[in-house]
């Protein structure tokens, strides 16, 4: 359970006692959540309900942080595989696409890959990194390697916790969000290349290279574009459904409480 969730269980027992409560339909653009309280032998656990679990390779070791409770520690060449060859085609981030990750890496000496796929024809298709200069990046690309956007922003830290979000719609184009806060825009136009043939990690790219070193914690992927009031309530809550009053207004944070 994450800090924030401890503060809210009062709150949502007051709330279960007031008024009866309605569970809000997962959204079913949600394609890959882990939010590391725990790991199954050698499997990473999604809670996406898609059941995209992915295999540990190296040491990605479950830790408690003082901050946000359970976290993944990622050493050096650790890595997630995410069998990307037998990602399902209906769960294929197309035409709109978002990545969101607490993270909080122990040096700005390299470039480390949140995560990051390649398609069949070679195509590296997406880059969300925390990057040795200081900033981060956001980069998406279409068939044949045509770079849709590249967008490298925003004022990186290390040993301190930021939250990366990364949204692209063809129509709206991207955006990289930190901390909730647009840092960047760029336009969109085109389809992202519709496989990762090659492979698909969760923190190292799938040359071995930009070794993602740290801790990391709430990774959530969805096939679509996030507007920035989402990105916000899912940087506070995470991405699992809240709870409802029969009027449809929030009641409580119950999903903060369940994963966090």
């Amino acid at each position: 359970m994450k800090k924030s969730g401890m503060l809210l269980c009062a709150a949502l027992t007051s709330a279960i006692a007031i008024a009866p409560m309605a569970s809000q339909a997962q959204d079913e653009d949600l394609i890959l959540y882990y939010d590391y309280e725990a790991v199954s032998g050698d499997n990473a656990i999604d809670n996406s309900g898609k059941g995209r679990v992915g295999t540990i390779n190296g040491t990605v070791e479950i830790v408690a942080d003082g901050e946000r409770g359970n976290v993944a520690l990622f050493s050096s060449g650790s890595y997630i595989d995410m069998d990307g060859p037998n990602w399902p085609a209906d769960q294929q981030p197309i035409d709109g696409m978002s990545l969101l990750a607490w993270v909080n890496v122990e040096s700005l000496g390299n470039d480390h890959a949140i995560f990051n796929a390649r398609a069949a024809d070679d195509t590296w298709v997406i880059h969300p990194e925390v990057r040795s200069g200081g900033n981060f990046r956001w980069l998406l690309r279409s068939a044949g390697g045509a770079t849709i956007f590249d967008i490298k922003a925003g004022v990186a830290e290390d040993s301190q916790w930021m939250h990366f979000a990364g949204v692209y719609d063809t129509g709206d184009g991207a955006v990289l969000y930190i901390n909730g806060e647009e840092v960047l825009a760029a336009d969109g136009g085109a389809d992202i290349v519709g496989d990762w043939g090659k492979g698909a990690r969760v923190g190292y790219n799938i040359d071995d290279a930009r070794p993602f070193t740290g801790m990391m914690d709430d990774l959530n992927m969805w096939k679509r574009g996030l507007t920035q009031e989402e990105v916000e309530n899912i940087m506070e809550f995470g991405p699992l459904p809240q709870a409802v009053d029969p009027n449809g207004k929030m009641a409580t944070a119950w999903a903060a409480v369940k994963a966090r």
